[in-house]
């Protein structure tokens, strides 16, 4: 160790027995912390392996540089480059101010919405192991540690792969981690504290979850500067609220408005809670996923098993050592982790345990130092095997993404060069809707659900639709991405991707109106009981049915019941938005046709309506 770092971290024994040269000490031996001492400077040779570690890692980026779009999300971007509404999701709530503002000012000279945020992301993702290593040092690691927890952190698969696309993640990561960096500065540093309030405000302008990450740390700082001056703290609010205040100041102003932007946020939250968190029925138990947010979510099953021993050495170590530096960092992403866990999308972990992978990384690194801590010229050694195979095991996987235009982009696509509307009638799912309102805004189309769509009415055309795929799709206009360790790093959507005839369509039997059509909705009400025949389908299938109800019902609570088969699927109380219901069943025995019955129970609205259904779709899953 150099003699400068041995001054400023020195071994803190733990209380009691002494145990010199015991597994014990090895493990947990930590330094003390002093967030107001001044680092030591890094020597020429520190400075020299920082840049060209830097720079190895910032060429590495150029590695994930997608051909094309390929995400529901970076469509939703794209649209809110070209037109910011949160209300139509362009993009969704709550509209990730800073990252559009920023794609905007790349877009000046950068004339592509998509290249324009790609290109944010590739300046963020370059910036990956500066800000970790800044962090790592903050915290008072040594250098190697620092090194080889950000050197880690920029060859995780997740981050590497979401800083080549037009994701907001890496950007929002680069900016929290900085933020809070100089926020542990800020102890000592008021000009470092300001920058860091100001920097964490950025964050909190392309996620408000970002906040969480930089309370712990913002509240250390703040309480150090308030006891030097508290001229200090007040204009640091100050810096930090005008900010959030001209980000999402302008995101109302964009959107229409302070009741639609809070409108459309309050609804989102709603379905994210409904949905995605664990308040879902449909979600599993949070001990069933803990394994899936903290020790799988590097996608690979023998690293994540060899990180997260380091993890848990480093973990042990500190509450052994009572280690400070481990505390705050937990402090510091621990809680944002906990609300992954809790709240979002157990089909996105790849991509939303982005937010706190510094976490892991850091965790991982120290845990390398505990370990080597009696031979400290193999700390180093010991990081390159752990980061190595994460590098071999990613790369391969970014050449297809590189090299390949998305299959979402290509099918698209083929109804711009294939589909003729003279002929055909397009219906486009759910699954596909962004990337069609970019690519074709102006080509009319029916919205539907999904593959397995029944269209409410046809015209007379050939039916197509727009969605995507399976293996069983063949015919039409079918793209395929190879899977491979894509699978487990992406989220697994949009590597099969079609234009395909419609196969299957149902029949209207009593209690429904004739159909109507609002731009590229199509809609069929029924009084207080109606029934529609349904194809015949083998084995498990899906339904999906999309409606809503009139006020009336509404305000007499009104109950919904719906059967399959003479079987009741479901029974609830009327919703006061668009409901959308999803059932796994058992079709009719030998691909007989399904008889599926609506029944509401309450006053009907002065046209007779008691239900208006929008979208269904049945068949195999």
């Amino acid at each position: 160790m150099l003699a400068s770092e041995a001054k400023s971290r020195k071994i803190a024994a733990p209380s009691g027995p002494q145990q010199h040269g015991t597994i014990y000490e090895i493990l947990f031996a930590a330094p003390a912390m002093d967030l107001t001492q001044p680092l030591p400077a890094l020597t020429q040779r520190q400075r020299l392996a920082f840049w060209c570690i830097a720079i190895v890692c910032a060429a590495t980026r150029f590695q994930a540089m997608a051909r094309s779009l390929w995400d529901w999300d970076e469509a939703l971007f794209c649209l809110g480059m070209r037109s910011f509404d949160i209300t139509a999701h362009h993009p969704h709530p709550p509209g990730f101010p800073v990252y559009i503002a920023l794609g905007r000012i790349v877009r000046t000279i950068i004339p592509n919405d998509f290249r324009a945020l790609q290109a944010v992301n590739l300046i963020a993702g370059m910036l990956v192991f500066p800000a970790i290593f800044f962090l790592a040092r903050e915290l008072r690691l040594r250098f190697v540690t620092a090194a080889v927890a950000a050197a880690l952190c920029a060859s995780f698969p997740n981050v590497w792969f979401y800083g080549g696309g037009a994701f907001s993640d890496i950007p929002s990561l680069v900016l929290v981690v900085f933020a809070v960096a100089f926020l542990f500065r800020g102890c000592r540093d008021a000009n470092a504290y300001l920058v860091g309030a100001a920097l964490l405000a950025l964050a909190a302008g392309i996620r408000p979850q970002n906040f969480v990450i930089g309370l712990a740390p913002g509240l250390l700082a703040t309480w150090y500067r308030a006891r030097v001056a508290w001229r200090d703290v007040v204009f640091a609010a100050l810096v930090g609220a005008i900010t959030l205040g001209v980000a999402f100041g302008g995101a109302i102003a964009a959107t229409g408005g302070y009741k639609p932007y809070f409108d459309a946020a309050k609804e989102h939250g709603q379905y994210i809670t409904r949905v995605d968190s664990f308040r879902s029925p449909a979600r599993p138990a949070l001990w069933r996923l803990f394994d899936r947010f903290f020790i799988k979510q590097y996608q690979s099953l023998a690293l994540s098993f060899l990180t997260s021993i380091f993890v848990a050495i480093s973990i042990a170590g500190a509450l052994g050592a009572r280690d400070r530096a481990i505390g705050w960092l937990i402090l510091t992403f621990g809680p944002f982790a906990l609300l992954a866990w809790l709240m979002l999308d157990r089909y996105s972990i790849n991509r939303f345990s982005i937010g706190y992978c510094p976490l892991f990384a850091i965790l991982a690194a120290d845990g390398i130092a505990r370990v080597t801590r009696r031979w400290p010229r193999t700390e180093a050694w010991v990081g390159v095997v752990l980061i190595a195979p994460f590098f071999g095991w990613t790369l391969p996987a970014l050449a297809a993404v590189r090299s390949t235009v998305a299959p979402s982009v290509l099918a698209v696509e083929a109804v711009r060069d294939h589909f003729d509307s003279r002929s055909q009638q397009l219906f486009v799912a759910r699954d596909m809707d962004p990337f069609f309102q970019y690519l074709l805004p102006n080509q009319p189309y029916v919205h539907v659900l999904d593959r397995r769509a029944m269209p409410l009415s046809l015209d007379g055309r050939q039916p197509w639709i727009l969605a995507e795929t399976d293996e069983l799709d063949h015919d039409g206009f079918v793209f395929h991405r190879e899977r491979d360790r894509l699978w487990n790093i992406a989220r697994r959507h949009y590597f099969d991707v079609g234009l395909i005839p419609v196969r299957t369509s149902l029949q209207f039997l009593s209690g429904w109106s004739a159909p109507e059509q609002h731009a590229s909705l199509q809609l069929r009400s029924m009084s207080s009981r109606a029934a529609i025949r349904l194809p015949g389908s083998s084995g498990e299938s899906l339904l999906r049915i999309q409606f809503h109800v009139p006020a009336s019902i509404l305000v007499s609570h009104g109950m919904v019941t719906i059967s399959l088969n003479g079987h009741v699927l479901d029974r609830f109380a009327a919703q006061p938005n668009d409901d959308d219901r999803e059932y796994r069943v058992t079709p009719a025995p030998n691909g007989a046709p399904n008889m599926l019955d609506l029944t509401v129970d309450g006053p009907l609205d002065a046209r007779g309506i008691g239900l208006s259904v929008t979208c269904l779709s049945f068949g195999p899953e």
